[in-house]
């Protein structure tokens, strides 16, 4: 049940511990930083002892908070995958796409562009059918400009690092290409499956969007491309176009409406559950592939026979016989 063939235990397993570990870390520090901001607020007065509820620059400075909070998520599900493959399993970051940044850092910067062009191309696509509607040109400059780029940097770093670097290479030792493929995004996809507007377009342009990433690593050994795309598909899309990101609503340089949703802006969920980002990702299946059109990296070549981990629950099993 925990291990296979191979005397492995299984990536299922390992996956869950990770994202379980994720997860009750990240329930204990937003316990106790609500707790917190909780007894500052309603010693301020922010907040109604009687009824719980915030008055207006009660719910500013909440917001604030949340703003903290999804912050240190990202930073623990970037570092929790992390000291799992290196203290846990005693295996090299390297293995998990994290290779040295100085030796990668232009298909980090190729990444970023890709990500540019790609979202300002659904952007235009969605201007010029009428599909959505910017309701001012003057651009709009505030701090948030600077605090999403900040946070969206981690969300490209989290993501990456725990969806394609964690839970590919720990699915490699399927031995099988399409599920490494297709189950990482998979799991991707359902990350989100709790955003407001998700429906099944935007699952299904999710499972894309992580099959074309997932596509990028094998060709490339590496998750710097992978983060650079991540960083700035997000950041344009909200905070410079004005879009929802995967259901979020953040602010942006332009303000981009729609008088009406569909299956090609995407409704409520933002253009990331509509028709023209379904064409712009398979489209950018072709571009990697020419960028990478010299690459010799073999993937599922660098899983190696065992980890530390693997080895202590041999030594568990046999202590138990």
């Amino acid at each position: 049940m925990f291990k296979n063939k191979e005397g492995k235990v299984r990536s299922g397993w390992k996956i869950t511990a990770v994202f379980a570990a994720f997860l009750g870390i990240s329930l204990i520090i937003g316990t106790i930083v609500g707790s917190i901001a909780s007894i500052i607020l309603l010693s301020q007065g922010k907040l109604d002892p009687t009824t719980m509820e915030f008055t207006a620059e009660g719910m500013k400075d909440m917001d604030q908070v949340n703003f903290i909070l999804m912050l240190f998520q990202e930073i623990v599900l970037m570092l929790t995958p992390i000291i799992a493959w290196k203290k846990v399993m005693k295996r090299p970051l390297s293995n998990m796409g994290l290779t040295p940044f100085k030796k990668h850092w232009k298909e980090f910067i190729a990444g970023l562009l890709f990500g540019i062009v790609s979202i300002t191309l659904v952007f235009l696509a969605l201007i010029l059918t009428g599909n959505a509607i910017v309701e001012s040109w003057s651009p709009t400059f505030s701090i948030n400009l600077l605090t999403y780029l900040v946070l969206f940097i981690f969300v490209g770093l989290a993501e990456e690092i725990f969806g394609r670097g964690y839970i590919m290479a720990t699915l490699r030792q399927t031995r099988k290409l399409p599920v490494v493929i297709i189950v990482s995004s998979i799991i991707f996809a359902l990350l989100h499956g709790a955003n407001p507007g998700i429906g099944p377009l935007p699952l299904i342009n999710l499972t894309i969007f992580g099959i074309m990433l997932a596509y990028i690593y094998i060709k490339s050994g590496n998750i710097w491309m992978c983060i650079g795309f991540h960083i700035s598909w997000n950041y344009f899309q909200g905070n410079i176009f004005g879009f929802k990101v995967s259901g979020t609503n953040p602010s942006g340089l332009l303000t981009t409406y729609y008088e009406s949703n569909n299956l090609l802006n995407g409704g409520d969920f933002g253009p990331e559950g509509g028709l023209f980002v379904t064409v712009i990702l398979i489209l950018g299946f072709a571009f990697i592939r020419y960028y990478y059109r010299n690459s010799t990296f073999d993937f599922m070549a660098s899983e190696p026979e065992n980890s530390t981990l693997d080895f202590i629950a041999s030594e568990a099993e046999a202590k138990e016989e």
